[in-house]
């Protein structure tokens, strides 16, 4: 239910405001269901979070079965893998997302995960300065602190 109250009202207030500076048509794509998004979000997750991937999967369970399902299926298969624009450009989004936010475990599994698709590093330090531009004080030094990480870990060079 945390859905409900979290993500689609920020989804809703997002797109609001993304229509006021860039406004035009939307449209609906059909994409596949269920079992394609399956097989494309277990590729994409597993590319996005690498060596990491085979725990990833049963630490989301263990918070709630349906929560790892819609990651995989919704989530990675339905929104992050479909047609459009590329991975790269949607994990560097995903990068600014979390920056601004301030969400710290997501952020730097999402750094790592840039990178893995083939982020340069100048444009990882960019998505990060983006979001934290947008943060509060707590959330700016999240993304500080994870910049300093990944680079202290050799990830981004």
């Amino acid at each position: 239910m945390l859905m409900l109250y979290a993500g689609y009202p920020g989804a809703l207030e997002g797109l609001r405001v993304l229509h006021q500076v860039w406004p035009g048509p939307t449209r609906a794509r059909e994409t596949g269901g269920p079992s394609q998004w399956r097989a494309r979000g277990e590729r994409l997750c597993a590319r996005v979070y690498g060596p990491a991937y085979p725990r990833l999967v049963p630490a989301v369970e263990s918070l709630h079965p349906d929560l790892a399902t819609w990651m995989i299926e919704q989530g990675y298969g339905r929104v992050l893998a479909r047609p459009g624009l590329g991975v790269r450009a949607r994990e560097l989004i995903t990068v600014s997302a979390l920056a601004a936010l301030g969400w710290e475990r997501q952020l730097v599994s999402h750094v790592l995960g840039a990178r893995r698709v083939g982020a340069s590093a100048a444009a990882i330090g960019e998505a990060l300065r983006v979001g934290a531009a947008q943060a509060d004080a707590q959330a700016q030094a999240v993304a500080a602190r994870t910049w300093e990480r990944a680079a202290k870990s050799g990830a981004l060079g």
